[in-house]
């Protein structure tokens, strides 16, 4: 039947509508977060001292991103969605870098720079570039206390 198929469209557009969206939610919130973790080290305060139910809420969307992007590139050999799972390659590695999982954002980075020509090279640089920046004391981010899963 037509609607059917044609449901399933729409389905798998929700999905991915919501799917960016809750990576976007969780790459402010890590963004947040980490600045909140940053203050409080140049203040002198204990990071533990950070409220665990807003800790919660957090790993909760950050889990539920992670869950989301990996569902959709699992899709990658039955689908020919090159920008999608692009996009949701480029939302992991930001993820894992706000996360301080480098070793998930060179992951990410390869898969981009393989697999999705042009575009994806330059996206993967420009991560790498920032995480290298990052390892060479250029930016002010925490390097202490990240957000955990």
């Amino acid at each position: 039947m037509k609607l059917g198929f044609l449901s399933k469209i729409f389905e798998g557009a929700l999905s991915i509508e919501r799917t960016y969206n809750d990576c976007d939610k969780a790459l402010n919130r890590l963004g947040t977060y980490n600045e909140r973790i940053e203050e409080m080290q140049k203040n002198g305060e204990d990071v533990s001292s950070f409220p665990a139910e807003e800790k919660a809420e957090l790993d909760e969307i950050v889990n539920n991103a992670i869950q989301g992007a990996t569902r959709l590139v699992d899709l990658e050999p039955t689908r020919n969605w090159p920008g999608v799972f692009r996009e949701m390659h480029k939302n992991l590695a930001n993820i894992y870098y706000e996360l301080h999982d480098y070793d998930r954002v060179h992951e990410e980075c390869n898969k981009l720079k393989t697999d999705y020509g042009e575009t994806g090279r330059q996206d993967a640089e420009e991560i790498l570039e920032k995480l290298a920046d990052k390892e060479n004391g250029k930016t002010d981010s925490p390097e202490e206390a990240p957000a955990t899963m």
